[in-house]
């Protein structure tokens, strides 16, 4: 690498004042720098890390020009001769992110540390600021005994008189050594946060509303949309968005900051769809995870689709219109854009799509394929025996969520309920669901009728227990929407017969041999079912046993803890009016706020 030439300190002869010139790790330790940079002499001799601080000139620069690798997220650097410690001046200063607010430019506009090689960005050590080992102030006590031992014949040393002349000190070592690390930690706070928030969004960014029901494609799908993120700008915004999102959510955060980086996604992703140069199956992905942000912070955003602009429905058209093979990838997604527009219209939403981006997105079925496993990761024999008894049940699950959403068109949120021949209509509609459902249970898969202990007796213990797992939320999705037919029919007050066997059935599942419960913690996929079982039991016992399993759900994303309560104050107030009381509606008066997507 070419080294620049060192620049003058400016010193004058014979001056012994205090000279702010060349690297913190140099100026820490009270020592001579060449300047030579990126590294200095010193500090690769000794093999330390050697930080020079921002000047005027780097921070001028302008945005057209940096690099990928040249990270200035915005505000000026201190003057050098300033005088002032380099972490105060940086302290002094706002760093905005670089997705704050008013920005028009996105994520990679300001310079992104992106992997070279197309991978997860940031994994490399040495890109990480907070989790690197600072060689610099290793074995801090050593290095201020010999500095010490040092510091006599250093101060008198031929050509010191260009450098601070400060007394070497224990204290004054030590300060130098906080003026280095604050220096250092202000310059990693100043970064777009790109490299934990793709971390974060690859090992712990789930959908409850997927991820149980399809967990090897959705992992698959991290690894691969990080992968993009890190040459795509509107992807990365979204990664990014969705990351500081989760985190507000698990960790009880203010989620101002999130909001923020999602408007700043959502300007990247306005510049993507104007790019005819991009392919629309990126569109597609960084669509899909604004969606995800949407479908979370439902009280504060609308979703994205919703209302789509005429230049996506154009360019939807058109990818539609292509001919196939699509992207296994945008496949996929467009499988759980349909199940999450399910998702949506429930308990009276208004979906996640228009009826326009419906009817343009590809269909979706059993030839939906599989994502290929990341090729530094190859699967296994019994990933490959996995996928092949999981396929048939995802497919299940996929079709009971369609008519999951049939169902809910039939409710008062969606058509008229009020007059004799309305409900005439809705119990003629609902007699041909139930049969469609009754259909899809009958058709099911062989493994789908297999019980836990015939899996266990005929598969290896890592195939068995995902897949009995697997099966038992299925089987709960299904009976689920059985106890969903009877409330949305209405009549009698009483839950149906029907209605009470599944219910003894979930319950069965629940606390039976199906894997329900892991690590303390009951599978996402269960919330639901308990949820419809704890409004619809009308009895205080059966529904404290709901409560209770629901609270076992532990999770803030789907918010466990708001449907557990939430489904016990609906029950209360139904015992009270002896009738089933709008669910919605009630939620509003209750808590304040609509209830979330379920």
């Amino acid at each position: 690498m070419q080294h620049l030439q060192p620049k003058s300190s400016g010193a004058q002869p014979g001056y012994r004042g205090r000279v702010r010139s060349g690297c913190l790790t140099c100026r820490s330790r009270k020592v001579k720098c060449d300047e030579l940079r990126p590294v200095c002499h010193n500090c690769s001799r000794l093999k330390r890390r050697c930080v020079y601080k921002p000047g005027k000139s780097r921070q001028a620069q302008s945005p057209a020009s940096r690099t990928p690798g040249q990270l200035s997220p915005g505000g000026e650097g201190g003057a050098p001769g300033s005088g002032r410690p380099a972490e105060a001046e940086l302290a002094s200063q706002q760093y905005p992110s670089p997705l704050s607010e008013g920005q028009d430019g996105g994520v990679l506009a300001e310079g992104l540390p992106l992997d070279g090689d197309g991978g997860v960005p940031g994994h490399a050590a040495t890109k990480n600021p907070f989790l690197t080992p600072d060689s610099s102030i290793v074995d801090i006590t050593a290095r201020l005994e010999r500095a010490l031992r040092r510091s006599d014949a250093a101060s008198g040393a031929p050509g010191s008189a260009g450098f601070e002349s400060e007394p070497a000190s224990p204290s004054t070592l030590i300060s130098r050594d906080i003026e280095l690390t604050t220096t250092m930690d202000v310059l990693a706070v100043r970064d777009v946060p790109l490299q934990p928030s793709f971390s974060f969004f690859v090992d712990e960014v789930d959908c409850p509303a997927i991820t149980p029901f399809d967990g090897i494609n959705w992992r698959r799908m991290k690894a691969e949309v990080a992968s993009l993120g890190a040459s795509n700008e509107a992807v990365a915004g979204a990664i990014v968005a969705l990351s500081t999102l989760y985190k507000g959510q698990m960790y009880g955060l203010p989620l101002s900051k999130a909001m923020s980086l999602y408007a700043s996604a959502k300007a990247a992703y306005d510049r993507l769809l104007d790019d005819d140069a991009q392919s629309f199956h990126v569109v597609l992905v960084a669509a899909f995870l604004l969606s995800l942000f949407g479908i979370v912070q439902y009280h504060e955003t609308a979703p994205l689709l919703r209302e789509p602009s005429e230049r996506f429905l154009r360019r939807l058209q058109a990818w539609g219109r292509h001919p196939p093979p699509h992207p296994p990838l945008a496949l996929r997604i467009v499988a759980w854009m349909r199940l999450l527009h399910t998702t949506t219209i429930r308990g009276g939403g208004l979906g996640l799509m228009s009826d326009g981006v419906c009817g343009l997105l590809p269909s979706c079925g059993e030839t939906t394929p599989n994502l290929a496993a990341p090729s530094s990761q190859p699967a296994d024999t019994s990933t490959h025996i996995y996928e092949m008894l999981a396929t048939p049940l995802f497919d299940f699950y996929f079709r009971l969520q369609m008519i999951s959403g049939d169902i809910a068109k039939m409710t008062h949120y969606h058509r008229s309920r009020t007059t004799g021949e309305d409900q005439k209509d809705v119990v003629e509609q609902m007699a041909r669901i139930t049969s469609r459902l009754r259909a899809l249970w009958d058709g099911r898969s062989a493994t789908q009728r297999q019980t836990p202990e015939d899996l266990r007796a005929h598969l290896a213990p890592n195939i068995a227990e995902p897949v009995v797992t697997l099966i038992g939320i299925c089987n709960a999705a299904y009976h689920g929407e059985l106890i969903e037919v009877g409330r949305v029919l209405g009549d009698p007050v009483s839950e149906s017969a029907e209605a009470r066997r599944s219910m003894r059935r979930l319950r069965e599942i629940v606390d039976g041999d199906w894997n329900a419960q892991e690590g303390g913690a009951l599978n996402t996929g269960y919330l639901r079912p308990l949820f419809l079982y704890a409004i619809e039991c009308m009895d205080r016992d059966e529904n404290q046993w709901a409560v209770e399993r629901l609270g076992k759900i532990k999770d803030p994303i789907c918010r466990s803890d708001f449907f557990a309560a939430f489904g016990r104050e609906l029950l209360a107030a139904q015992l009270r009016k002896e009738r089933r009381v709008t669910s919605k509606f009630f939620c509003i008066w209750w808590f304040g706020v609509p209830p979330p997507y379920l």
